[in-house]
């Protein structure tokens, strides 16, 4: 019986192998193997792992570098140059969509926006997205001040054409102050037009004083009181993009750098007197479409007395960088038996920045100027000189309407004091000290010979006269 029950059990066995053999047999050697191959198809396996290194890739590539004091989750997303406003904004609806809060769109020298992401999750998705071209994050940057308390006179103001201090006159002319805002009540300040990027607060009114005592060098009004600017009078756009601290995020400064672009049929001249160590691209991308767009930017070189080829954006070179010197007595030659802490008359200023970057220098040294509560001061610093630098480029441009920043920049450096110059016991004469072999152009507002200024101006436009003479 138990034999009977093996042999059974074994022709079951067996019949099930024919079964099975008559099957495999009808099945091509081909077909065999493609069926065997396809479990460890290697060139299927690397794929995959191609398509995963390449996202990874691809992520990695999107986001940017940028060097600074980091805002925790703060993101600036630039799109790739082919999208328009509305793609951008229904771009900007999609990081929303994926969980960001959304804190500014640029519409006009960016195309992209500012965003808050609650984790990396969200930041990764947005990064998928395929008109992004790049993300980076948010960092702080600070307005170059010193809280040490006589410019206008030591780059012959008073001999320009405006001739500031004769009490009367302003120049016809828009410059705007991307800063801590101005005293929109000031009555030494012609503020045309004032707005805010900074969040909590609602106007272009200047609550840390700053941005107003740039605005009073630059253009403080020619009226027998107070202080005069180099460009008297002229509309002043307060553009806060920094607060009540002097700090502020780029993606607020890139939004002001927006509103100026949006502008820049009406804006001549942006001052741009605050900065950070290290890259940010999205700002430079900014800055360089609104140059292109017409607008000269005028940028402090820093006060950390180190080279300024790391500080942005006076690093950029579309931008004209300013270094500072010491001036007591508004006359060249060093003749004032006063001293600073920064530095002796006529010299390089002690804190002030240099290197290849900087394309002019000026008075940033207990400049008297304009500040908050319709009061005056003194304060030195790099971003005192820039503003010297601002008013007249605002100055040079108000005579030259079609004046390029290029234009403005090649003239301001042929007109000012080199080296060579011999002090003429006013204001045209050079520095001492200077910390490089960069002998940058010590700025000069009035000018005699305009045979040399031709000579010597490399602008490829027509002989024009000094913008400065009378």
């Amino acid at each position: 019986m138990g034999f009977r029950k093996n042999v059974g059990y074994i022709s079951s066995i067996l019949i099930a192998l024919l079964f099975s053999n008559c099957i495999l047999t009808s099945v091509s050697q081909n077909s065999l193997f493609e069926v065997e191959a396809k479990p460890i198809d290697k060139t299927s396996l690397q794929g995959k792992n191609d398509d995963v290194r390449t996202n990874v890739f691809e992520m990695a590539n999107k986001l940017r570098e940028a060097t600074g004091e980091k805002t925790p989750n703060d993101y600036i997303v630039v799109l790739k140059d082919n999208n328009f406003l509305s793609s951008v904004r229904s771009l900007a609806g999609e990081a929303k969509s994926e969980g960001a809060a959304l804190r500014h769109i640029y519409d006009h020298s960016l195309h992209g926006f500012a965003i808050r992401v609650p984790n990396e999750k969200v930041l990764e998705e947005i990064m998928k997205i395929p008109e992004v071209d790049y993300v980076q994050p948010d960092v702080k940057v600070k307005a170059f001040a010193q809280n040490l308390p006589t410019g206008i006179n030591r780059v012959d103001g008073d001999l320009s054409s405006t001739k500031s201090g004769d009490g009367k006159g302003a120049v016809n002319v828009d410059i705007g102050i991307v800063d801590t805002g101005i005293d929109l009540n000031h009555p030494d300040l012609n503020v045309y037009r004032q707005v805010s990027f900074v969040s909590g607060t609602s106007s272009g009114n200047d609550d840390n004083g700053h941005g107003t005592a740039v605005a009073g060098v630059a253009a403080a009004k020619d009226d027998s009181q107070g202080v005069v600017g180099l460009a008297p009078g002229a509309r002043l756009w307060a553009i806060k993009v920094l607060d009540s601290n002097g700090i502020g995020s780029s993606s607020d400064i890139i939004m002001g750098i927006d509103y100026v672009t949006q502008h820049a049929k009406e804006i001549d001249v942006v001052n741009l007197s605050f900065g950070a160590v290290g890259k940010n691209d999205a700002l430079h991308k900014a800055i360089i479409k609104s140059v292109a767009a017409g607008v000269t930017y005028i940028a402090a070189a820093g006060n950390d007395g180190k080279d300024a080829s790391s500080v942005f954006p006076a690093s950029y070179p579309e931008v004209i960088a300013v270094s500072a010197i010491v001036d007591i007595d508004g006359k060249c030659g060093g003749k004032s038996s006063i001293s600073t802490t920064v530095g002796k008359d006529d010299t390089f200023a002690s804190f002030s920045n240099y290197g290849p970057v900087v394309d002019l220098a000026a008075p940033g040294v207990l400049v008297k100027t304009t500040t908050r509560g319709s009061s005056y001061t003194s304060f030195s610093s790099t971003s005192a000189s820039t503003a010297h630098v601002t008013g007249a480029a605002a100055l040079y441009k108000s005579e030259h309407p079609g004046a390029s920043p290029s234009d403005i920049r090649n003239a301001l450096r042929s007109l000012g004091s080199s080296p060579a110059t011999t002090c003429d016991g006013n204001g045209h004469g050079y520095f001492t000290g200077d910390r490089d072999n960069n002998a940058e152009p010590l700025l000069y507002t009035a000018w005699a010979s305009t045979t040399e200024l031709a000579i010597r101006n490399p602008v490829s436009s027509p002989p024009f006269r000094s913008p400065f003479s009378q």
